[in-house]
């Protein structure tokens, strides 16, 4: 967090130091919500996924507001909050035998609107301290291309993502969808309430062909463009990441910056450790970045 705060991004994400599907589900499993760990992985041992006594994958979150307020910076720290969304939850989720993703929860909306009920409440909860909140779906790049992969589509993904809008109150809601996105995706996406979409453009520049300035414009989504890599481990100069915020300007001149995607699988040499040490870099690169393009 200290490092977070050192490299001057103005949102910076509270620490996510574990994987984005067992911070949430560890907590279904041990409120007996029908979820249970078995052969390294979830199955859903009930016909549905019951609601938690309390919301799920709050402690990392918790923990960071408790440590922001011991430092008397609380209020001076503008956090973001990641919250795994209900499809990607449910991808962890074995219900039958067959190959992924079509053994899994994801393919049963019912499952998924029960898992949306439960993050909903972290979402109401979030909302109280944090200043932007997203609903991270890397699933959702996988099951809607040309297509929808399953017997549900757009309403049910606007309605989920709806759903999540009204409990978090005043505070910005956007998703993060790494991967390359369809323009069936990009065109459900904005049909939503959300109030931002975020997206890797530094190792997927196709995705700069997916959203039209006048329907965001339309719609009020804000782009959040992910500018430097979070799989290669060459840290991106100053005018590396300029040029693609100066690309970005198609789109007007609201935009977010981030990296393309969570740095936990980032590794230099097979080093966890290294490959950290190079993520922080990126960060500061980008946020000078962000004040010579804020500054032009």
């Amino acid at each position: 967090m200290e490092d977070l705060i050192r490299t001057g991004i103005d949102f910076p994400n509270y620490p996510q130091l574990i994987d984005m599907g067992k911070q949430f589900l560890d907590d279904l499993v041990r409120q007996d919500c029908g979820i249970v760990k078995e052969n390294g992985g979830y199955t859903l041992k009930k016909e549905e996924i019951g609601e938690p006594s309390s919301p799920p994958g709050l402690d990392p979150y918790k923990w960071t507001l408790a440590y922001l307020e011991s430092e008397g910076i609380l209020d001076k720290v503008k956090l973001k909050a990641c919250i795994t969304g209900p499809f990607t939850l449910a991808s962890y989720v074995r219900t039958r035998r067959g190959a992924f993703p079509l053994n899994t929860a994801v393919s049963d909306i019912e499952r998924v609107r029960e898992l949306a009920d439960t993050i909903s409440g972290t979402c109401r909860t979030i909302a109280e301290n944090a200043y932007m909140i997203s609903v991270d779906e890397p699933i959702l790049s996988v099951t809607v291309g040309t297509k929808f992969l399953f017997n549900y589509g757009e309403r049910d993904i606007v309605e989920i993502y709806n759903s999540h809008k009204r409990f978090c109150g005043n505070r910005p809601l956007g998703t993060h969808i790494c991967g390359r996105i369809s323009a069936l995706l990009a065109k459900t996406l904005l049909r939503t309430e959300l109030d931002f979409v975020s997206h890797e453009f530094h190792d997927t520049p196709e995705n700069f062909n997916v959203y039209d300035r006048n329907a965001l414009e339309e719609t009020g989504k804000v782009l959040s463009v992910g500018c430097v890599s979070s799989r290669n481990s060459n840290v991106e100069t100053v005018e590396e990441i300029l040029n693609i915020m100066e690309k970005s300007t198609q789109y007007g001149d609201d935009l977010i910056f981030t990296p393309d995607c969570g740095f936990r699988n980032l590794k230099v040499d097979g080093s966890s450790e290294r490959g950290y040490r190079i993520a922080v870099l990126k960060l500061r690169n980008m946020a000078e970045a962000v004040n010579r393009f804020s500054g032009r």
